[in-house]
């Protein structure tokens, strides 16, 4: 009856909008702490550890000061850059091999394990691709994501690259991490830095990124940092990952109220 439609409506209208402002202030949570954690690896990794440490310009107007002591170089003098290429889909003698042939849409997590995509060996070949060995740094150099993200990673198995992907070996392991961590937290700045212009694609150029100013601590303080902002970011994350839960539950609670109003599962006629 049109009497019972109207009260459902109100009770819905109501209801609905207390758990959408819940869901507004959980989304708003989550970007407070994916500032914080951003802020918190930048400063890190541009300024250290130690707050009294003396400090000295960069010479580089987006870098600003850093440590006196810390080194500063260019990306291109502490690594070997190693691109990719994709065996041709037509041979299938090429592909569902045991080989992993990483490209943009595994980029999601720190560290890669495996690969969506597997190429066999004569495909490698046929490719001319090179085997990258395990703790590397994976670099996504051509992907729409680019418009506001770097993805990066390290790989803990040998694997082989697409042409978007770029990797970068460093002969110092804990330089990888650190690499790692400065991209992150200074990906906005560094997207201004590499990204090639008039490109159809969202692409960094390879020109800008190989002599992009890097800033080198002793193996030691990369190593404290690292150990620090692991701590740091993973009390972070725990606490986005309980608010993108808290997230999904209210949404399913908003469904499911729904359904049980609209359905006559429960009688909303009192509750005007």
């Amino acid at each position: 009856p049109t009497n019972e439609q109207t009260a459902i409506a109100k009770f819905l209208d109501r209801e609905t909008a207390k758990i959408d402002t819940l869901i507004g202030k959980q989304e708003r949570l989550i970007e407070l702490l994916q500032e914080k954690r951003q802020a918190l690896i930048s400063h890190a990794v541009t300024k250290g550890l130690d707050p009294n440490v003396k400090m000295k310009d960069s010479g580089v107007e987006w870098l600003g000061e850093v440590p006196e002591h810390w080194e500063i170089t260019k990306l291109k003098f502490v690594t070997f850059f190693r691109g990719g290429a994709t065996p041709t889909k037509d041979n299938l003698k090429y592909w569902y091999g045991s080989m992993p042939w990483i490209s943009p849409k595994d980029m999601k997590r720190q560290y890669i394990y495996d690969t969506e995509d597997h190429i066999t060996l004569e495909g490698k070949i046929a490719a001319n691709l090179e085997l990258i060995p395990k703790d590397s740094v994976l670099l996504v150099v051509r992907s729409g994501i680019l418009q506001h993200k770097i993805p990066v990673a390290i790989n803990k198995v040998e694997i082989t690259l697409n042409q978007d992907m770029k990797a970068l070996i460093f002969r110092n392991k804990t330089l990888a991490k650190f690499f790692t961590y400065f991209v992150e937290g200074l990906n906005d700045l560094l997207l201004l830095e590499w990204r090639k212009q008039g490109a159809t694609v969202e692409s960094l150029e390879f020109e800008y990124l190989a002599n992009s100013i890097f800033i080198l601590p002793a193996t030691t303080e990369q190593q404290n940092i690292i150990e620090y902002l692991d701590s740091k970011t993973k009390k972070i994350d725990t606490l986005i990952k309980k608010a993108k839960q808290a997230i999904k539950l209210l949404k399913e609670r908003r469904t499911a109220l729904i359904s049980a109003a609209v359905t006559g599962k429960i009688d909303v006629r009192e509750a005007m």
